[in-house]
């Protein structure tokens, strides 16, 4: 077992939480997302927008009032990436 098996790009804590929460849920809206992250609009963007050109996870906006809604959801080979980090984590860990 090595490091190299690990992508240290998805493993930062501001990805990792962010992709974390999204396999636990269908979809996530921004204000949902940054309370249960705890990361500001600024640094969620930016990670959303990273992930999303990774093709890791689709974002979505609808509009059903006045003010539009933005969802975010892992893509399916977003959730497969996921859970392949995880399990090399605790295979790591000896878990």
């Amino acid at each position: 077992m090595s490091y190299t098996e690990i992508d240290a790009h998805l493993v930062a804590p501001k990805r990792f939480v962010t992709m974390s929460h999204l396999s636990q849920v269908e979809q996530a809206d921004y204000p949902a997302l940054q309370e249960t992250t705890g990361l500001s609009m600024p640094d969620l963007s930016k990670i959303l927008r990273d992930l999303e050109e990774r093709g890791l996870v689709e974002i979505t906006k609808e509009r059903r009032t006045r003010y539009g809604n933005t969802l975010v959801r892992l893509s399916p080979a977003g959730k497969q990436t996921f859970k392949n980090l995880v399990a090399t984590l605790n295979r790591i860990a000896g878990g």
